[in-house]
C-alpha cells in the first residue's frame, strides 16, 4: 500500500478538492490518504473553546457545516449529522466554564473527522472506491499524553495489520490517536506524523506527502532571496530541520519511516507534474552536498533560562534535579549547554511562564541566580558529513561575524549533521543571508540540493 497525507493548505475550497481527485486518480496501487482539518477550521475549533463561556454553540455548528458544504454545493446529512457530533461536548463544557483536556483533544481533532467523511463521499461520487476508517476504529495507540502524545508504534502496528484490507483504498483523519479510549491529538501539524506512523504499521511501499510549497529549499525563501531546491534529505537530516524549526515536516514524522527505510516523497499540490516527480525525498542515504551544507532552519519559538553558580558545572545530579523539575511539569527541554558556572537550558518560548513559576519554587543551594533569555532565535545549519569537514564552522561563524552579528550560543556534536547557535532576534535575518550567501551564492544544484 502507499500512504498518502494532504494538509489543510490542499483543502482551501471546492477547487482544492478536483486537485485532489486529480491526484488520487493517478495511483494504481492500494492507498490509505491521510486527511487534516480544512483549512482554518482546527483555529476556529481552539478559539471556540478558548471562548466557550460565549460561544452560542448552535450558530457555531451551523456556520461550520456550512464550511464543508461549499465544498460540495450540495446538502449532505451525514455530514451534517458529523459535525453536530460535538454538540453536546461544547455544550457540558460552556456549563462548567472550563475545558477539561479529554474534552479539548476530542473537540480539536474534530476538524479531521469531518474532513475525512467529506473527501471519503467526494472520492466515492468521483468513481474512485474508498472506505472511512477512523482512529478508534482501526486502533491507533497513544501514550495517552493530552495536547502532544506520541503514536504507540508497537501496540499499534498489530490493530492496523489486522484492520487494514491490503487491496481497499481508506480514507482516515490524520492528526490524533486513542489511549484507553480517549482521543489525545499528536500537536499541530500531527497529520504527517499520523501518515508515517500508518505507514510504518501496515508496511507501507512509501509515504507521499502533498503540501502547498515545493519541499524543503535551502532556507526559507520568505526570508532569504535565491534559494534552492533541496532535492535528497537523508532521515537525519530531515528530523533535525523540522525539530529546529522547518515547518515542512511534523518533528516526530521521520522517526517511524526512519524505522522501516520507509521513503517520504514530499510534492506541491499547486505544482504537480506527477507521482514519480517529487520536490523532496527522503530516505536512508549517507549523500554528501557539494555545499555539505543542505539547509538552513530556524526557530523563533527559544528561550534560555540560565542557572548561574561558582561550581554549577561539577555539582554531581543538578542537571537531573532540573530536568526533573521542569519534565515534571510537563515543559519539554530542547537542549542543555553547560559550562563552570552556568547551565543553560534551552525551551520553547511558549513555556516561558510555566517555566519561571517552577524555577521559583526551586531550592538548589549551588544556584546563585537565575536569568531568562528571551528575544532571541536559534539558526540551524544541516547536512550530512557537516562536522567531519573541516572549516565548515569556520566559515559559518566568520560570515555571521562579518555582519557585525553577536552569537549568544553554540552547539556542534550533539547531532552528527547540525550545528545551531543563537542570536538576537534583531539579527535572524542577516545571519541567515549570511550564511546561505556563503554556501548558495553562485552553486549550481546537484542530486542533493
Amino acid at each position: 500500500m502507499i500512504v498518502l497525507k494532504f494538509g489543510g493548505s490542499n483543502l482551501r475550497n471546492k477547487t482544492d478538492l478536483e486537485k485532489i481527485l486529480k491526484v488520487i486518480s493517478m495511483y494504481k496501487e492500494p492507498f490509505i490518504v491521510v486527511v487534516s482539518a480544512v483549512n482554518g477550521v482546527t483555529n476556529k475549533l481552539i478559539n471556540a473553546l478558548n471562548n466557550i463561556n460565549d460561544l452560542d454553540v448552535d450558530d457555531f455548528l451551523e456556520e461550520l457545516y456550512w464550511t464543508y458544504q461549499s465544498f460540495l454545493n450540495e446538502e449532505n446529512l451525514e455530514l451534517k449529522e458529523r459535525v453536530y457530533v460535538i454538540r453536546d461536548l461544547l455544550l457540558g463544557t460552556k456549563l462548567i466554564g472550563k475545558v477539561p483536556d479529554f474534552v479539548s483533544d476530542q473537540i480539536v481533532s474534530h476538524g479531521e473527522r469531518c474532513s475525512s467523511l467529506l473527501l471519503t463521499y467526494y472520492l466515492n461520487k468521483n468513481n474512485i472506491p474508498c472506505i472511512e476508517a477512523l482512529p478508534e476504529q482501526f486502533g491507533m495507540v497513544t501514550d495517552g499524553k493530552f495536547k502532544n502524545a506520541s503514536v504507540d508504534l508497537i501496540n499499534s502496528e498489530g490493530n492496523l495489520k489486522r484492520f487494514f484490507d491490503q487491496n481497499k483504498n481508506y480514507v482516515v483523519p490524520g492528526f490524533y490517536g486513542i489511549h484507553e479510549g480517549q482521543v489525545t491529538i499528536l500537536g499541530r501539524g500531527g497529520s504527517d506524523y499520523s501518515a508515517t506512523s500508518i505507514a510504518y504499521c501496515v508496511d507501507a511501499k512509501r509515504v507521499d506527502l502533498y503540501k502547498d510549497v515545493s519541499g524543503f529549499m535551502t532556507c526559507d525563501p520568505k526570508y532569504v532571496d535565491g534559494v534552492k531546491p533541496v532535492r535528497r534529505l537523508n532521515y537525519d537530516e530531515a528530523a533535525e530541520l523540522s525539530y529546529f524549526g522547518a515547518k515542512i515536516l511534523h518533528h516526530a514524522s521521520v522517526d517511524p519511516a526512519r524505522k522501516k527505510n520507509i521513503p517520504l516523497y514530499i510534492f506541491n499540490i499547486n505544482h504537480f507534474e506527477s507521482i514519480d516527480k517529487p520536490d523532496t525525498v527522503i530516505c536512508f542515504n549517507d549523500s554528501v552536498a557539494k555545499t555539505i551544507i543542505k539547509s538552513i532552519s530556524f526557530t523563533d519559538d527559544i528561550a534560555v533560562i540560565q542557572f548561574k553558580g561558582t561550581n554549577v558545572g561539577r555539582v554531581p545530579g543538578l542537571l537531573g534535579q532540573i530536568a526533573s523539575a521542569l519534565g515534571n511539569e510537563g515543559v519539554n527541554i530542547k537542549s542543555v549547554v553547560t559550562s563552570q558556572t552556568s547551565i543553560n537550558v534551552l525551551i520553547s518560548r511558549q513555556d516561558l511562564d510555566k517555566c519561571q513559576k517552577i524555577t521559583k519554587k526551586m531550592k538548589i543551594a549551588e544556584v546563585e541566580d537565575i536569568q531568562y533569555k528571551t528575544e532571541i532565535s536559534l539558526i540551524a545549519a544541516v547536512g550530512d558529513g557537516l562536522l567531519r569537514k573541516h572549516g565548515i564552522a569556520a566559515r559559518i561563524f566568520t560570515a555571521v561575524s562579518k555582519k557585525n552579528i553577536n552569537v549568544e550560543m553554540i552547539s556542534a556534536g550533539a547531532s552528527e549533521v547540525t550545528i545551531y547557535f543563537i542570536v538576537k532576534l534583531t539579527d535572524r535575518d542577516k545571519a541567515l543571508r549570511a550564511i546561505h550567501e556563503e554556501f548558495f551564492k553562485g552553486v549550481e544544484n546537484d542530486e542533493n540540493n
